[in-house]
């Protein structure tokens, strides 16, 4: 299952850096500018009933003490991982800090990299409480990944495609237009499940120079939100039928759209874009990007213009790429 990591910290440079190494790492980041933005998305999860493996934490904090922050969290969820970061570590009162039973203590400046390998070290040697195992066993029945693949210059590109159409486990496999040729959207019972296919099955077959494994999740979202999304009814899974019909009509053509927001402003953009007309889907994915779109429209240059007017220009969105969809059996 994926970590989820909660990273406190009010240098927004950082926040960013740090949650975008973290997610390349497999890590899904939920950054946060200060102590009572970090308690109310603490809130959100517990009300999600979603697990929370590690707070990262800086001991410098505008609005409240990084420490006492920490005994807050502390109190509130006493099975929390805590990792302090700081700037300062030579005014600290090292009895103080191990008075506060943190997991561990990080000194700025340092990287994503080496944040990471201090979480892996942390969480690998932290046994599994009995909460967290219940959490884990109610995990949705079914999960997804998408799998992006670019393969080898002078494979044999149809050959591969039809082998991994017709894996099992694979709900959608599409050949793109750009720097990677291959959509596979696969789908099985759990995350280790869908990890596995990834390793063992698809990514060390011959033709492949390089494949990328982006896991679906869900984003915390507040409850206001979650219920506008659900009176619409629109979910990737509940309308698979139309969203097929769409996906077959010779009269539509389809692109995927990986979009990188800025991962504090997720709230106000993933429903802007899920609810946006001709977007059949939008998944949020960890990784280089943090959303995966499927748009839909009579032709290209019609789909262009919907990312240009719709996408490109919402506050938060840093970054979308276009991969239109290429029907390999009409080549």
């Amino acid at each position: 299952m994926q970590k989820r990591i909660l990273l406190v910290d009010d240098e927004s440079a950082l926040r960013r850096s740090l949650s975008l190494g973290l997610n390349q790492n497999g890590y899904d980041v939920e950054p946060c500018e200060n102590g009572l933005t970090a308690l109310d998305k603490l809130d959100l999860y517990s009300k999600s009933h979603m697990n929370l493996d590690v707070v990262v934490l800086d001991i410098q904090l505008p609005d409240i003490n990084g420490k006492k922050l920490g005994r807050i969290i502390r109190s509130k969820y006493p099975d929390a991982t805590m990792l302090y970061i700081t700037g300062y570590v030579d005014k600290l009162d090292l009895l103080e800090i191990e008075d506060l039973k943190v997991d561990g203590l990080l000194e700025k400046p340092f990287t994503a990299d080496v944040l990471s390998k201090q979480l892996d070290q942390i969480l690998n040697k932290k046994p599994l409480t009995e909460e967290t195992k219940e959490k884990e066993k109610a995990e949705p029945v079914t999960t997804s990944a998408y799998i992006l693949i670019k393969i080898k210059q002078n494979a044999d590109f149809f050959s591969l495609y039809k082998k991994l159409y017709f894996m099992e486990n694979v709900l959608y496999c599409d050949a793109t237009r750009g720097d990677i040729d291959i959509f596979m959207l696969i789908q099985s019972d759990s995350s280790e499940a869908c990890r596995d296919l990834f390793e063992n099955g698809i990514k060390n077959l011959d033709e492949i120079e390089e494949a990328t494994f982006l896991p679906v999740d869900v984003p915390v979202l507040n409850d206001n939100i979650k219920d506008i999304i659900s009176s619409v009814g629109i979910t990737m899974f509940d309308d698979l039928p139309e969203m097929s019909k769409v996906r077959d009509s010779r009269k539509s053509v389809c692109s995927y759209v990986l979009v990188d927001v800025d991962r504090e402003r997720l709230q106000e953009i993933y429903p802007v874009l899920r609810l946006t007309e001709n977007v059949l889907y939008c998944d949020y994915i960890s990784g280089k990007y943090n959303l995966v779109l499927m748009v839909h429209g009579p032709q290209f240059s019609e789909i262009d213009k919907i990312i240009t007017n719709k996408i490109v220009n919402l506050g938060g969105v840093l970054k979308v790429k276009e991969y239109p969809i290429i029907n390999i059996f009409e080549m």
